[in-house]
This record gives C-alpha cells, structure tokens and sequence, in this order.
C-alpha cells in the first residue's frame, strides 16, 4: 500500500516540496510513484518517479513529513 513523501521542486525561485505517492521498500527507503502527475514541462522534481530514495523526517509547513533527501541505486 502506497504513501505520500514530499520531493523538492527545482527551479521554483525559493524552496518548495510537493507531496508524491511513493511505496515503501525499507527502513526509511520508497518507490516515488506519481507517473500520471510527473510533468516535466510544469515543474522539474528532484527525483522523478521510480527513482528509490531514501527519506528524513523534516518539519515543514505541513507539519512533519517524510521527505526525499537521496537517490538510491536499482537493484538489477
């Protein structure tokens, strides 16, 4: 069963997150999903869907969320 993390948006002029489905694999590591919401023209993500990364609890405006702070390799 899928969650949502936030992912950074780059190139937004000030520090933004937008909160993605992602599943979860491991301690602290998920799948960003969102294929369907992931356009490349409108905003540049961080990490784009499929990407694993791993998250750290931060506390943003939301409150405290999972956030993606890293890209993990894919196993294959």
């Amino acid at each position: 069963m899928g969650e949502n993390i936030y992912v950074q948006l780059l190139e937004e002029g000030t520090q933004v997150y937008k909160s993605v489905p992602a599943i979860p694999i491991g301690d602290e590591v998920y799948q960003i999903q969102g294929h369907e919401l992931y356009d490349p023209e409108d905003e540049v993500w961080e990490f784009t869907p499929g990407t694993l990364v791993k998250t750290e609890l931060k506390d943003l405006t939301a409150g405290p969320v999972l956030v993606a702070v890293g890209k993990l390799p894919t196993a294959g």
